[in-house]
């Protein structure tokens, strides 16, 4: 049979004391981040939660002592009343740290000892540490299960000798928490512990049943906020009124070069050239460029057809590669056609393998925008 350490009630005090108070700095900053900060948000309904707090909360349940007595005891009662304060910090919507001084009260058990029916009393009680995760149902609602280590100490009273251990076991934990103010939350939950006790003590599992409620320091939510047709605020006894401004239309200027191509090749040797092409088409999904492609007059005309069509490939590659849309490119080639000069020198050829790139003139609408007066 178990049983459990008592008279550290002023272990709970040394625990959860220190936590209250940096709990109640860290709530009188909050409020003050709070007072100074506002976020608007005129088509938000879903209140936000602060990103994280300590909490401070008891509990009180029912528990049982699963192997509390042995097979041979004349009577055995099992069955306890359970208590105990827990803190916790939350991290986030979903995770918390908590710490629990828990009571898991007493099993009684009696046995025939030498003739004579000799009274047994086990008590556990310890420290849990775990760590919770949640999740919400609904707005106020959440479900959560928790992991932890329990470091218990168990007494065994009998009628001759008192024995005392200690040690850690494990813990589970899942339940259901409603939120019940901004600040005040109840909860109800079960928690299992595995092996409790050891040889000298006894051994038992204990599974414990119970309802808590909980304060949460510097939990807020934002006060729900609706979409308003209003244009006049009065914010201080000051009028601010939202005019609306056109700003004139765009023009983009039409922009036209070649882009230079070595002798029977279709590499492109710098990319410079071609930022501003970038800069006007990611910038503006309704600008267009154009690219022709053309070679010098050697080789076979089918040659420099496929040569010229190769050379704007690769510009319009290029393009795709910095983000620009396709259906923003228009590519077309030529081969030897139309050229730019004659092809009797080698400074003329050159001057013919390119390919031609234009940006034609493009007019944005005027835009209509809010300012405040």
């Amino acid at each position: 049979m178990i049983t459990i350490l008592k008279g550290c009630s002023h272990c709970l005090l040394m625990i959860f004391l220190p936590v209250a108070l940096f709990a109640s700095g860290f709530t009188a900053a909050s409020e003050d981040r709070s007072a100074n900060s506002s976020v608007e948000n005129n088509s938000s309904l879903k209140t936000e939660l602060s990103p994280a707090y300590f909490y401070l909360g008891a509990e009180l349940g029912f528990n049982y002592y699963q192997h509390g007595c042995e097979s041979w005891s004349l009577d055995c009662d099992r069955n306890s009343n359970a208590a105990g304060f827990f803190a916790g910090y939350q991290i986030n919507n979903n995770f918390a740290f908590e710490a629990a001084y828990l009571d898991l009260g007493e099993a009684n058990a009696t046995y025939l000892e030498g003739a004579v029916a000799q009274k047994y009393q086990g008590t556990m009680q310890g420290l849990n540490l775990s760590a919770l995760g949640s999740i919400e149902l609904l707005e106020d609602l959440s479900i959560f299960a928790k992991v932890g280590a329990f470091n218990w100490h168990g007494e065994n009273s009998g009628p001759f000798s008192t024995v005392s251990e200690n040690d850690w076991a494990p813990s589970l934990g899942a339940g259901i928490s409603y939120q019940l103010t901004d600040s005040w939350q109840a909860r109800f939950e079960y928690q299992y512990f595995h092996q409790l006790g050891n040889d000298i003590l006894g051994g038992t599992n204990a599974h414990v049943t119970a309802i808590g409620i909980s304060y949460q320091f510097g939990r807020t939510r934002a006060a729900p906020m609706t979409e308003s047709p209003m244009t006049e605020t009065g914010v201080n006894d000051t009028k601010v009124t939202a005019a609306v401004v056109a700003t004139p239309p765009i023009v983009l200027e039409q922009i036209t070069f070649p882009y230079l191509f070595d002798f029977d090749s279709s590499e492109l040797h710098s990319s410079e050239p071609l930022q501003v092409i970038v800069e006007r088409l990611t910038r503006y999904s309704q600008a267009q460029v154009i690219l022709r492609g053309y070679s010098d007059s050697k080789g076979s005309s089918a040659y420099n057809l496929a040569l010229s069509e190769r050379r704007t490939t690769s510009v319009y590659q290029y393009l795709i590669a910095q983000g620009v849309n396709d259906k923003q490119i228009v590519s077309e080639h030529f081969g030897d056609q139309n050229p730019v000069t004659d092809n009797l020198t080698e400074e003329h050829r050159h001057l013919n393998r390119h390919v031609q790139i234009l940006l034609p003139q493009l007019t944005i609408p005027e835009v209509m925008q809010q300012q405040e007066q």
